[in-house]
């Protein structure tokens, strides 16, 4: 079906195209009101909705947002953008969804997209992929394009604009507290790529927690993956063979892998290895063994990214503050007590 126009309701309702924009666009001081209804009723049974490009040509504003995610597949992203979504119709904005796989050239790509596409702004979870070569490229595109820009969850360090995290290192610091209270001393750590200030940040919470505890570290037991599932299979099988009582995976996916490791090993979880994940994604409460782990807020983030774009998209002078959010730990069964002492500090599920 053609797209209804203005020039449609005009010609079935006897006037000119320029009495029809007037009353559509509330500029109609001199019209009668019984042309008024006519038109509005014409245009209500030709289900009329405006052309938002034409109308942002006008306007200078399409009333849309972009959002680029790493990875579709990986709940945690989903919850981010199920929260932004619901936000931005809340707010009157539509949000149009952009999957990059992890790539930094889509980062790049798919922000030339949506900037040509006339969106009013940008909220933006690079990839994990951060020495890749296109990732200057895409932060200078961001600060040269002159539009409200939000950094979701992968923050960097000097940002020029507004970033929207959780407190990375407090939460790595908390997933090897707990495992030191239960007992735990050998503790390996599967860190997401550590070029990213959020997996940098859970990597120095684990070295901080050993340090506190008295614990030596180790760099035989930090193994650095992608946040992949396939990582935390590979990876969980050198910690398995240097015998740890435990490992913290930087995020969910990478525990599920570790689940999938110890079980080709025969190893039960937690009797012989204890495992706390990072994120609280859905699937960990349903795991055969519900997973320990840091808790996000993965919904409230994205929320407030689409409020922080904006109103800096109707406030162009808005300050670009940073705003963390606290990590929760999340106590399952995934974590044996092999003579620690644990304390209240958590939240059971």
């Amino acid at each position: 079906m053609e797209r209804t126009t203005i020039k449609n309701i005009a010609e079935q309702a006897g006037v000119s195209i320029t009495t029809v924009s007037c009353v559509l666009n509330g500029r109609e001081m001199r019209i009668s009101n019984a042309t008024k209804k006519k038109v509005i009723k014409i245009a209500n049974e030709l289900d009329y909705h405006p052309n938002q490009l034409a109308v942002g040509l006008i306007t200078k504003k399409t009333n849309t947002i972009g959002l680029i995610i790493p990875d579709i597949s990986n709940t945690f992203f989903g919850e981010l953008a199920k929260g932004a979504e619901n936000r931005a119709a809340e707010l009157g904005y539509n949000v149009f969804l952009c999957n990059t796989n992890d790539s930094t050239e889509k980062d790049l790509d798919y922000l030339r997209a949506l900037l040509d596409r006339g969106v009013d702004g940008v909220i933006l979870v690079p990839s994990g992929r951060g020495k890749d070569e296109k990732s200057p490229e895409c932060f200078k595109l961001l600060d040269s394009c002159q539009k409200s820009f939000v950094i979701l969850d992968r923050t960097k360090t000097g940002d020029k604009y507004l970033g929207i995290s959780l407190d990375h290192k407090g939460g790595g610091f908390i997933a090897t507290d707990y495992l030191i209270k239960n007992g735990h001393k050998k503790i390996g750590c599967i860190t997401g790529p550590l070029g990213m200030l959020n997996s940098y940040r859970r990597y120095q919470g684990y070295v901080e927690a050993l340090s506190k505890a008295g614990i030596k570290y180790d760099d035989c037991l930090v193994k650095e993956g992608n946040y992949h599932i396939s990582d935390g299979v590979e990876l969980a099988e050198s910690l398995f063979r240097k015998k740890v009582t435990a490992i913290f995976a930087c995020n969910d996916l990478m525990a599920f892998g570790v689940f999938q490791a110890a079980r080709k090993r025969g190893l039960r979880i937690p009797e012989d290895l204890s495992i706390v994940g990072f994120d609280d994604i859905t699937y960990s409460e349903f795991m055969e063994v519900p997973l320990t782990t840091i808790r996000q807020p993965a919904l409230e983030m994205g929320k407030c990214a689409v409020e922080k774009v904006v109103e800096m998209i109707n406030n162009p002078d808005y300050k670009r503050d940073k705003i963390i959010f606290e990590p929760k730990l999340i106590e399952r069964n995934s974590v044996k007590n092999i003579g620690g002492d644990t304390d209240g500090s958590k939240e059971r599920a």
